[in-house]
């Protein structure tokens, strides 16, 4: 399964999801600083192993009791980079989150600014799975040209959540080339290694031809792009890396920007033994957009939306290249104060949506109007597209139905 950087931020921009649930991005300039405005600068042999709600940046130089490196299992174990003094790159592991532990690789910074994501059970994920009395929705099987699979072992109704995992690792993207190579791999290694499961790494897919190690090749063939404390890393989710690509998927990835979990969701009805299909790549794209996307790691899809007739695809292509050209005339007429055509266009731009089954990009378009009327202080109108955005993802199994939503989003409208 190819690696997926920006697969995440691809689908939310898709959906329009981002652009209220984006983490704020802080600032790290002094080391030493305490983070989330940490009172008092306690002495290590008074604090409670317990304390989470003021960590402080810890390195391999800082922790030497456990209750330096609490919340994690492990001492962290660091490496200097290349061209700065001042940057360290620290595998962190907690060897009971999740299901089978996490382990970063990233700056003690990060590290410590995202210690609260380890507080968060899951439970936003997994509710559903717990709760409900249909039993296991999939299995992983073999699958003819694409090595494992997911399959449907009965019917999954859509909006309904199929599976839930957790990230196993997460790796700074500016980790691999800001160290020496030999010495990364034996940092890979660790988080590996401290890992309860390492296994479930290990077993994984690695088909990269441009990875000298068999965890690079991991996280190059599965990785996802995530964002740590406002920093891009790659995030292994084991389970969902078995879940392989379609143009047009019969399903989404949901997850929550404070938590390390995330779960698969039905987008449509599933049927049992129909595979379980996920999009690697932003939705909307021609049949060239995509296959570029794909082939950057030799993956060349094979996908029914990809291999049908000449007619097929050029007809397909012409209304995705229309949806784009009709969303630019959008923009161009609310900014010309004629709502009238905007909206014209609007629903002309859902109906080439429709034919094309592009349903999570309905609340993109809502949302674009929104924010777009919501600039020209139409704040009526802009509130009932916001509705109509939060509306469409919590149908799609994006969002939970919440009085909080609405607000929310529209809070964003004046940032």
């Amino acid at each position: 399964m190819p690696i997926r950087v920006g697969s995440f931020l691809g689908i939310l921009c898709a959906t329009g999801f981002l652009l209220f649930v984006s983490p704020r991005v802080a600032s790290y300039s002094q080391f030493p600083i305490a983070i989330d405005q940490c009172p008092l600068d306690i002495p290590a042999a008074l604090r409670s192993q317990a304390q989470l709600r003021c960590p402080h940046p810890v390195d391999a130089s800082t922790a030497h009791n456990p209750v330096d490196w609490s919340p994690w299992t492990h001492p962290p174990e660091c490496l200097q980079a290349k061209k700065s003094a001042v940057t360290k790159y620290c595998v962190f592991t907690n060897s009971q989150h999740g299901n089978g532990g996490v382990s970063m690789i990233t700056t003690p910074e990060t590290a410590a600014n995202s210690v609260e994501t380890l507080n968060d059970s899951g439970y936003t994920h997994t509710k559903s799975l717990i709760n409900s009395s249909a039993g296991a929705a999939y299995e992983m099987v073999d699958i003819p040209g694409k090595g494992k699979g997911v399959i449907a072992t009965r019917r999954i109704n859509r909006a309904e959540p199929i599976m839930a995992d957790w990230a196993a690792l997460v790796v700074d993207l500016n980790f691999p080339t800001s160290v020496k190579r030999a010495q990364g791999y034996r940092l890979l290694h660790v988080a590996v290694d401290q890992l309860s499961h390492p296994d479930r790494v290990l077993i994984l897919a690695h088909n990269s031809v441009f990875s000298a190690d068999i965890v690079e090749d991991v996280l190059r063939t599965n990785a996802f792009s995530f964002a740590l404390a406002g920093e891009t890393h790659m995030a292994l989710y084991p389970k969902v890396a078995r879940v392989n690509h379609a143009c047009r998927p019969n399903a989404f990835i949901r997850f929550t920007p404070s938590s390390l979990a995330v779960s698969i969701v039905a987008l449509k009805d599933i049927e049992p033994g129909e595979e379980i299909s996920i999009t690697y790549v932003p939705m909307g794209k021609t049949r060239e957009e995509r296959r570029a996307g794909l082939l950057k790691w030799g993956f060349n899809c094979t996908c029914s939306l990809c291999t049908g007739s000449k007619a097929e695809v050029a007809a397909s292509d012409y209304r995705r290249e229309k949806i784009k050209e009709l969303r630019q005339e959008v923009m161009k007429a609310v900014e010309a104060w004629d709502g009238t055509k905007a909206v014209k266009l609007t629903h002309e731009v859902l109906e080439l949506m429709r034919a094309e089954e592009l349903a999570p990009l309905y609340a993109s378009q809502f949302e674009i109007m929104a924010r777009l009327y919501w600039k020209a202080k139409d704040t009526k109108t802009g509130t009932k597209y916001a509705k109509m955005s939060i509306d469409t993802l919590v149908d799609l199994g994006y969002l939970e139905d919440s009085p909080e939503a609405l607000p929310a989003l529209l809070k964003t409208f004046d940032d």
